[in-house]
Order: C-alpha cells, then structure tokens, then sequence
C-alpha cells in the first residue's frame, strides 16, 4: 500500500512541478512581450527625432534641440524600462 501511496505522492509532486514550470513561462512570455512593446516605443521616439530634426531643418528654424533632448530622456527612460523587466526575467528564471 505504501508504494501505491509513494507513487500517488511522486505524481503529485511532478505535476506542481510541471505547474509552476509552465506559470514561470507564462510570466516570462509576458515580460518579453512588454520588452517588446517598449522597444517599439523607442523606435518611435527615434523616427520622432528625425521628424523634428528635418522639418527644422526644411523649414529654416535652426536646431529644435529642446524637443530632441526631451525625446532623447524618453528613450533613456524606456532604456531603462527595458533593464527592469530584464531584471524580472533573471528572477522567475532562477525561482
């Protein structure tokens, strides 16, 4: 009886396992999504930048330094953003 009981404990155990594996993929399948979508951000920011810079420069009105240094912090900031969920990633793997 005791076998019989070990197995029913070992499958049990297994499929926890298995549980939490698949949630911890999940997890990590959502924060690479949001890496993503924040890289798509950045690339819009930058496409922003030549926007402002040639149609400063089309229209004769000199640097719109300004604007590119603000656009330029948010690239830094979603730079960062990006290290963060990277960061959440190292930590679902290694649970």
């Amino acid at each position: 009886m005791s076998f019989l009981k070990n197995l029913g404990d070992k499958a049990l155990n297994t499929a926890k396992v298995v549980g939490n594996k698949s949630q911890d993929l999940m997890e990590i399948s959502k924060l690479k999504l949001q890496i993503s979508q924040v890289e798509g951000d950045i690339k819009k920011l930058k496409s922003e930048i030549g926007e402002v810079v040639y149609n400063a420069y089309a229209n004769g009105l000199g640097s719109p330094s300004d604007q590119v240094v603000t656009l330029c912090d948010s690239i830094t900031a979603k730079h960062a953003e990006i290290e963060e969920i990277k960061v959440k990633i190292q930590q679902v793997q290694n649970d």
